[in-house]
């Protein structure tokens, strides 16, 4: 009678053992499955349509017929918690300097941090290294004498599209006027963008940001996740649209 009282004892004490190794293995998967999913409302898709809204072009310039003119095409971006795209161009003095239509601003919070915009370009047909073919893109951005976004690095790339990280060095462009015929006396800044083109699309977007707003390890990541599709693409099919519009 007792072996038969020990063997039960043993047997309630394995089934409740069991069932804590159960619990605590279902309640560490809830957890992770919470973590998961709170990371992925810390950064949730941006979709961004360009052209955003139509440039003005009173001297009914060829090029700018033609920029209002693209194609939308969709800009899909995963942002830091706290910043979101704006629906009015980035209206401030010194702005840094680039080669982009249809502009808009970027915010953290309440703090104009950047802007984002886009501009067209004819591929290039000629072999050339595939390192060296963003050269070929951005030349407007590369060759300036008051502003270079350059050097430039990689971080993603496929067949037909490139995005990467460019130091932006420029003088500020509210003083160039107030330095006549001395431009080494032009206060200088540097900060830091983010370079995107597609080669079907024919279009490239940048993203630049204000001086000392952005670590280059979250531009880093802000650049890891963008990526260009037709309006028809099935990249822009997922995140929250932006309706965005001119001040």
């Amino acid at each position: 009678m007792k072996q038969i009282k020990l063997i039960v004892l043993v047997f309630v004490l394995m089934v409740s053992l069991t069932g804590c190794n159960n619990e605590k293995a279902g309640n560490e998967k809830n957890g992770e499955t919470s973590v998961n999913e709170a990371s992925e409302e810390r950064e949730p898709a941006e979709v961004i349509t360009f052209p955003a809204y139509e440039e003005a072009n009173p001297e009914k310039l060829p090029f700018i017929d033609k920029v209002n003119n693209t194609p939308a095409f969709h800009v899909k971006v995963n942002l830091p918690e706290n910043w979101g795209v704006e629906n009015r161009k980035p209206d401030v003095e010194n702005l840094v300097p680039g080669d982009f239509y249809s502009m808009l601003s970027i915010y953290e919070k309440d703090t104009l941090i950047g802007y984002i915009g886009f501009n067209i370009f004819d591929p290039y047909e000629d072999p050339i290294p595939e390192e060296q073919y963003y050269q070929t893109v951005y030349p407007g951005l590369r060759l300036s004498s008051v502003f270079h976004w350059d050097p430039y690095e990689a971080v993603k790339t496929t067949d037909t599209a490139e995005t990467g990280i460019a130091d932006i060095w420029y003088l500020e462009p509210g003083e160039i006027d107030k330095h006549p015929g001395a431009m080494a006396d032009v206060p200088q800044q540097e900060t830091i963008g983010i370079l995107s083109y597609d080669k079907e699309l024919k279009v490239f977007i940048g993203m630049a940001f204000m001086p000392g707003t952005v670590s280059r390890e979250q531009a880093e990541a802000v650049a890891q996740s963008i990526s260009l599709s037709a309006e028809t693409g099935t990249a822009a099919d997922t995140g929250t649209k932006s309706t965005l519009h001119p001040a």
